[in-house]
């Protein structure tokens, strides 16, 4: 039988009991885990709102103005592999032809709706955040208005197969709102 060192018997030795040590911290619970990925399952509840549809509305800039109707084509798909929803606006209104856009998507880590939009109107990017419950969703945000903060407000709501509504509501002080933009979606057949 062949005779075995000290020194290797130590190492073996020190081997043996690191073992235990290093599966015990690789099998730590309080380790980060990896996020969830992919599409956000709450980005189901906008399903109905996919398709072409047709938009019919009105606008006003102040409280006190005529509304103006108009007429518009919104196509609404999922994007980012599912990960978000995409909303194409492009319509006459108040005399001049709009291109908007929209992305919105579920944050799951603050549990909160999240959206953009940005047309050729303001030609800025405006960001808002909100809840969906009791069959409406409403985001809010703050916008820029002739150098001044402006509240906005939008709510999607009736939202059915084949329409939904749309209100956009607008205020100087965040305390007092009036109705800036509304109007019904329809789907195209």
């Amino acid at each position: 039988m062949k005779k075995v060192s000290r020194l290797t018997m130590l190492a073996l030795a020190i081997l043996a009991l690191g073992v235990p040590v290093f599966a015990q911290e690789t099998a730590d619970s309080t380790a980060p885990q990896m996020p969830l990925m992919g599409p956000p399952a709450e980005l189901q509840q906008l399903a109905r709102m996919v398709g072409t549809w047709d938009y019919a509305g009105e606008a006003r800039m102040a409280p006190d103005a005529p509304w103006m109707p108009h007429t518009a084509t919104a196509v609404n798909a999922f994007v980012c592999g599912g990960a978000a929803y995409q909303s194409d606006f492009t319509g006459p209104i108040m005399g001049m032809e709009m291109k908007g856009l929209g992305l919105t998507t579920f944050d799951r880590e603050t549990g909160k709706w999240q959206t953009i939009w940005t047309d050729n109107f303001a030609a800025r990017i405006s960001y808002y955040e909100g809840d969906f419950k009791d069959g409406k969703l409403v985001f809010s945000g703050q916008d820029k208005m002739q150098g001044q903060t402006m509240y906005t407000r939008v709510t999607y709501f009736d939202i059915t197969d084949t329409t939904h509504k749309f209100l956009m509501e607008n205020s100087m002080d965040g305390q007092t709102w009036f109705a800036s933009m509304q109007g019904t979606y329809t789907k195209k057949q």
